[in-house]
């Protein structure tokens, strides 16, 4: 992991999480060094309250840059969210040129516009300003308003097609980035994410998720400061756009059910363990060990008599207990093994935390089981599980694998399917003692 001083510049609301009383709290989690320079105070965000008090501390940045450079300071990233004015934005642009260090990373995200209009306080010609910020930028992440704008673009709105978002991302070369986020993506309707281009590699690739109904304050900023927290962990950029999503989601879901005031903002705090587990995870990585002795076998039965009561509550205790004697046993996992399959403990920072069972058929691979303990459930590990069965199964001549999954189980499913794989049938099969499995067959072509 890496261990920067980030700077995020960036108004302050005393009240509404936005802004900096987002992005501190969201990077530091994660166990970066987090400074902050605002930009203007306000007593509450502007989204949904009337008569809030406004100071802006323009005249404040070259005297606190100054100071700054009197104690050497430097920083390993920028982070720049709203910008009132012209003025600040070059204010930024020397802030950066006079406080970066080698391999310094600036994340930019020019919060302007949305939903194919300017926010009030800015006229017409504010994109070009702000483009030129942007083009200092090695990570933007801007709404498709805001790319559009500064692009001289028409506004669409969606759905989108793929080509649509490839032409935006050719467009957008002009900038000179190495990564491209763009937010607030829909495809089809009832779905929204983020879309990602990164330059460097050539890759690029989406991420949606249900749209869940109604305006959330300060959700861009939730979902930028999890980006910046996650990439500068060291993290991929599919995983970072992932968790960041994710991360937004579920904060909005939180605030959803809870039935609080959206002025507000959104509830992430509640989310910030999780992810910092999870960054620490996928940071870190995760070792497989091959079930090559009894040893092995033991800690993976061990495993198994956890994980199954609690994650298969709605089935019949009779039932769990029947599957766990049958099929994930010592004795059952050892003759599984002589009969051809590949078990593997899963481990992160030498603990065991779930494991995975394979067999390698004549045309794909049957994954048979892919287990984790219920602590590290949640944590989009299984795109990090299922590269590592892939290399498992190219290396056996094989370029697909199915696996099976309970219909009840819909959080499963629902994973499976962000995952990639996509059900091509069912099964009702008797199992014995008067049992039946009711499963989807779910398979990834690769």
């Amino acid at each position: 992991m890496t261990h920067g001083r980030i700077l995020a510049v960036h108004d302050i609301s005393c009240v509404g999480r936005c802004s900096l009383t987002v992005a501190l709290p969201i990077i530091s989690s994660v166990g970066l060094e987090c400074s902050v320079l605002p930009t203007a105070v306000l007593s509450t965000h502007t989204g949904g309250f009337t008569g809030f008090t406004y100071r802006d501390l323009t005249e404040d940045i070259v005297p606190i840059q100054k100071h700054w450079q009197t104690l050497g300071l430097h920083f390993s990233g920028f982070y720049t969210g709203f910008l009132g004015s012209f003025q600040q934005i070059d204010l930024v642009k020397g802030l950066i040129a006079d406080l970066s260090e080698s391999g310094t990373t600036v994340y930019v995200d020019p919060v302007m516009a949305d939903a194919g209009k300017l926010y009030s306080v800015f006229d017409d010609t504010f994109p070009k300003g702000m483009r030129k910020l942007c083009e200092k930028a090695d990570v933007l992440m801007p709404n498709l308003t805001e790319l559009c704008f500064m692009l001289d673009l028409e506004y669409a709105e969606g759905p989108y097609t793929w080509d649509y978002i490839e032409n935006i991302f050719k467009e957008s070369e002009v900038f000179g980035l190495k990564k491209l986020v763009i937010t607030g993506v829909s495809f089809e309707e009832g779905k929204v994410g983020a879309v990602y281009k990164d330059y460097e590699t050539g890759g690029s690739g989406q991420i949606m998720r249900d749209r869940i109904d109604g305006y959330f304050h300060g959700t861009g900023d939730v979902f930028g400061s999890a980006l910046v927290g996650s990439l500068e962990s060291g993290i991929s950029l599919r995983d970072s756009v992932r968790i960041a999503v994710d991360f937004t989601v579920g904060s909005i879901k939180r605030t959803v059910k809870s039935g609080a005031d959206v002025r507000y903002g959104v509830d992430f705090e509640e989310g910030l363990a999780k992810l910092q587990r999870q960054v620490s995870v996928i940071s870190k990585g995760l070792t497989f060990e091959l079930a090559s002795d009894d040893k092995v076998i033991s800690r993976i039965a061990g495993m198994a008599a956890n994980i199954w009561p609690e994650a298969y509550d709605f089935l019949s205790q009779d039932l769990i207990e029947y599957m766990i004697e049958n099929y994930q046993s010592r004795e059952a996992i050892a003759k599984y093994i002589d009969e051809g399959y590949l078990y593997y403990a899963i481990q992160y920072d030498g603990e065991d935390i779930g494991y995975i069972g394979m067999a390698p058929e004549e045309k794909r691979m049957f994954v048979s089981k892919i287990y984790l303990i219920k602590h590290y459930r949640g944590l989009g590990l299984l795109d990090t599980i299922l590269k590592f069965i892939i290399s498992i199964s190219k290396g056996n001549g094989l370029s697909s694998m199915y696996l099976t999954v309970n219909r009840e189980n819909r959080s499963a499913i629902a994973a499976y399917q962000n995952s990639g794989f996509i059900i091509v049938d069912k099964v009702d099969k008797p199992i014995g003692k008067g049992f039946e499995m009711n499963d989807y067959i779910m398979e990834m072509r690769f």
